[in-house]
């Protein structure tokens, strides 16, 4: 018989990831976990099956790469100050 589930930790040894990269993917919602009580998450082998499929739509999430305002290549633009007056000391 087949498993029909696998930890994160095993998940992330499949699919050639970090184990922290996998919770963290875990933590997104973009690797679905089998809700179980306590600690243990558990990821059905289905849910695998799709990710690696990219004909599935489940498979998008992860292989997205950019936001829409970046190319996949392109470094992050780094954030701009506000605009406005800069603070001038007040001498006393």
């Amino acid at each position: 018989m087949e498993r029909l589930t696998y930890t994160v930790c095993e998940v992330a040894e499949l699919l050639g990831i970090s184990r922290s990269k996998a919770y963290d993917l875990v933590a997104a919602g973009l690797l679905p976990i089998v809700p179980l009580p306590g600690r243990r998450k558990l990821v059905a082998r289905t849910v695998l099956e799709r990710l690696v499929n990219p004909s599935e739509p489940a498979a998008s999430g992860l292989t997205g790469g950019t936001n829409g305002d970046q190319h996949a290549n392109e470094r992050p633009h780094a954030p701009t100050a506000p605009a406005g007056r800069p603070r001038s000391r007040v001498a006393s």
